[in-house]
């Protein structure tokens, strides 16, 4: 049987029961990298230690730099004209442009008044980014020129569980937030607090209005509005560390490297 692209979520849909899925690899980048991002344009950016490569779609590489002292926790390349990088550690972000060339030099979000900058994704309305302020239990989103646009306070209640939370990212005109052991809060793109999802995940991804978590060596997507349709799961390797699903194919980042594919149905 030929791989499923993505039309597994109109499987999804028609499906009356959960189906497992197989990874079938297609390309592999091999190597020690901590985590990736992929644009629209198929483009890959993996992280090691302080240095970010660029990739094609065609895995050519593109580009490299280091950024010496900063060490990205979090990177993003869901603008096509930028790539986001984070160092929690250091409360600094860059902007790259598509040569990895830094745009803005480094930015210390502590001098914006921030108390500690937990999390930074990107928005979609507009050149604008969310910061979650984990010293003030507070979503911030700026603009470009690093005005602050809109905050948030008072999210203690939110994150009741006392943990900070370990992934965030604004997709379908919402914004997730994870607490691993918690669930995944949802705001809308206002920053007010819609509800919170209560699964339990190392990791998540959102795609074409389906949430995908990951946990106990698999992948499960469920539709966001959690209307009753089945799950579906996907198979992936034990030591998974990030993954990304997109329109035309799948990445899963280990411990060994980057491996792209598609999933199929698993016949046994």
């Amino acid at each position: 049987m030929r791989p499923v692209f993505f039309f597994f979520f109109l499987i999804l849909i028609q499906s009356s029961y959960a189906q497992q899925l197989k990874f079938v690899p297609q390309d592999s980048v091999k190597g020690n990298f901590s985590s990736f991002s992929v644009d629209n344009f198929g483009r890959i950016a993996l992280v090691k230690n302080d240095v970010i490569i660029s990739f094609s779609n065609k895995l050519d590489t593109l580009f490299s730099t280091s950024l010496k002292a900063f060490r990205p926790t979090s990177i993003e390349s869901s603008k096509s004209f930028r790539t986001l990088v984070f160092d929690q550690e250091r409360s600094v972000i860059h902007f790259l442009d598509n040569t990895m060339t830094d745009i803005h030099g480094e930015i210390d979000l502590v001098n914006l008044d921030i108390q500690q900058p937990w999390l930074v994704c990107e928005s979609f309305g507009g050149n604008t980014i969310w910061i979650f302020d984990a010293g003030a239990m507070r979503l911030i989103r700026l603009n470009e020129n690093l005005d602050k646009l809109m905050i948030t306070e008072n999210l203690a209640g939110v994150f009741s569980s006392g943990e900070f939370p370990v992934k965030m990212m604004e997709a379908h005109d919402r914004l997730f937030v994870q607490i691993s052991n918690s669930g995944i809060a949802v705001f809308d793109v206002f920053g007010t607090y819609i509800t919170t999802y209560p699964v339990s995940a190392k990791t998540f991804d959102v795609y074409n209005n389906y949430l995908l978590t990951y946990s106990d060596f698999k992948i499960t997507a469920r539709p966001i509005d959690f209307d009753g349709r089945e799950s579906m799961s996907f198979d992936v390797p034990q030591d998974l560390i990030q993954f990304k699903f997109t329109q035309e194919k799948v990445y899963l980042l280990t411990s060994s490297g980057l491996y792209i594919g598609t999933y199929s149905p698993d016949e046994k």
